[in-house]
């Protein structure tokens, strides 16, 4: 229950930090913005990806779909971590 509370907020986050993203026009603002969407998406995969875990009936296809769903999120958490550091340095500077 409780991680599909966490995997449904992270994915409204992800929605609405993906319209912000699309919204701003300075261009720093847009790369913070997608930074931001890129962490929650990777969130909302891991999420997703230990949900399926966590079935009883474990199939082949749900572990190695379960297990391109954690490899995804982890990049995309890793890299939307790294370019927000990124970029908030060059707003910082400003």
């Amino acid at each position: 229950m409780v991680l599909t509370g966490f995997t449904i907020a992270s994915l409204f986050l992800t929605i609405v930090f993906g319209f912000q993203y699309r919204m701003v026009k300075q261009p720093l603002g847009r790369k913070m913005g997608q930074a931001l969407m890129n962490i929650f998406m990777g969130i909302t995969l891991i999420l997703f990806s230990i949900n399926q875990y966590l079935f009883p009936d474990l199939t082949t296809i749900r572990i190695v779909i379960a297990s391109l769903l954690l490899f995804l999120g982890g990049v995309n958490l890793v890299m939307g971590l790294k370019n927000y550091r990124y970029y908030k340095g060059l707003v910082e500077k400003k």
